[in-house]
């Protein structure tokens, strides 16, 4: 369980985060959603402490973030950023096993080894494992990335945009691999996203910002309306589903006159 309670967040004296509640269940996929400049890479930084905030504000299993070490939370948390460096001369297999430095000492156990292995072909890598990571396309270093996270095997995943930068047959192959994954190890995965229409089809529950303030926080069902999407983004939209998909069409523009500043407490449904 993650519970976040009344975070706030700012960089110098510019605001990004304003008294944040959240409870975040186990064994879920929750995407975070909102315009640019909302808040989502800075919450998912928050919550695996690389950006301090106030720690006591964010709990998880019960006990306050600032009361792990760093072992201790890299063992429970993997995080991938929005631009992650990836353009290094080492070979994939290199790359995945930096995921288990948590775990080892000096050098990798056979355990460690036979993790890495299984992962590498979990995520079909295994033809490119030598294959330094300059030479892999956008699709592949992104495999590479969800492999090193999934190595790791923390129990929770901060991914920040993971398809951003792919095509539309390897955002779904990426999507679907990462709810596999999480079904199978029984992972809490949060994911900052911009694309609605995968946070629809993949997630179990979706999380909405709103310049800093939480919007709303449920099912696909309950928090994307045609309101919210209005409110949020400043877009008029058609919501409907085809052979049980949901998908979210824009249609056009509205004035930003009829977006005002979100009100703290106001909103859709919360959880």
């Amino acid at each position: 369980m993650i519970r976040v309670s009344n975070l706030d967040f700012a960089y110098g004296k510019k605001p990004i985060l304003n008294a944040i509640n959240l409870a975040i269940a186990p064994s879920t996929i929750v995407s975070l959603v909102g315009p640019n400049g909302s808040g989502k890479s800075t919450l998912l930084k928050c919550l695996c402490r690389i950006l301090r905030s106030d720690e006591s504000a964010v709990e998880l299993d019960g006990r306050p973030l600032r009361s792990y070490s760093r072992k201790e939370l890299a063992r429970m948390i993997a995080y991938v950023p929005q631009q992650p460096a990836l353009n290094l001369a080492i070979s994939v297999i290199d790359a995945v096993k930096i995921g288990r430095s948590p775990h080892i000492g000096y050098r990798l156990k056979k355990t460690d080894e036979d993790i890495v292995f299984e992962v590498i072909e979990q995520l079909g890598l295994s033809q490119h494992a030598f294959t330094h990571l300059r030479e892999l396309s956008g699709g592949e270093r992104q495999r590479v990335l969800l492999a090193r996270v999934v190595a790791q095997r923390a129990k929770i995943l901060l991914l920040d945009e993971p398809t951003s930068a792919l095509d539309l047959r390897n955002q779904l192959q990426t999507a679907t691999l990462l709810r596999e994954i999480q079904q199978k190890q029984d992972l809490t995965v949060i994911v900052a996203i911009h694309d609605l229409n995968l946070a629809a089809r993949f997630s179990d529950s979706v999380v909405q910002l709103k310049q800093g303030h939480r919007y709303a926080h449920g099912s696909w069902a309950e928090t994307m309306t045609a309101k919210s999407i209005r409110e949020i983004y400043g877009v008029d939209a058609h919501l409907d589903e085809v052979q049980d998909i949901p998908y979210m069409v824009s249609l056009n523009a509205v004035p930003d006159s009829a977006n005002p500043p979100p009100v703290t407490g106001s909103g859709s449904p919360k959880v």
